[in-house]
């Protein structure tokens, strides 16, 4: 690995913005018949009222795209249980993996996670090579008690303590 001197401004930027621990969340959305999803950790709450969360995806994403044109979807804070699940949304699917998910007809959701949030699409900002993309939230579910979450830093998946 090459010190970070020696690397361009968008690799140190991606680098050191790497140290900056985050939790991990998938966000599903069911097209037909099918779950569409992706990873993310560029995850944020925004706003108490309404209930506004937001998230970036990268421009090219076609699972975002197709997120973006259903409208509708769920946000999965993932338990460090669920690695699996965003391994499989973070890059090529495996075509042969079944996830276990549950829904309600409108949404679907991964069982386990630590909180669901329900959302619509609210608003789409340009943000460079990503979106921003602002939710409302309608609905929420989660347990009493969460588990250890899923974490994520430099380049890795993380654990507490």
């Amino acid at each position: 690995m090459k010190p970070i001197h020696e690397l361009g401004a968008a690799e140190r930027f991606r680098r050191l913005m790497g140290r900056y621990t985050t939790g991990v969340s998938v966000l599903l959305a069911r097209d037909g018949g099918e779950v569409v999803g992706l990873t993310a950790n560029s995850l944020t709450s925004v706003s108490l009222e309404p209930l506004l969360l937001l998230f970036c995806t990268r421009q090219e994403s076609a699972s975002a795209a197709r997120l973006l044109r259903i409208g509708r979807f769920t946000v999965n804070l993932l338990a460090e249980s669920q690695q699996q699940a965003s391994r499989h949304f973070a890059g090529p699917r495996d075509a042969g993996q079944v996830l276990d998910t549950a829904g309600d007809g409108a949404h679907v959701w991964l069982p386990g996670s630590n909180a669901v949030f329900k959302c619509e699409v609210a608003d789409v900002h340009p943000g460079g090579d990503h979106r921003i993309v602002v939710a409302r939230v309608l609905d929420l579910i989660g347990p009493d008690i969460a588990t250890p979450p899923l974490l994520y830093h430099e380049g890795s998946y993380a654990r507490l303590g």
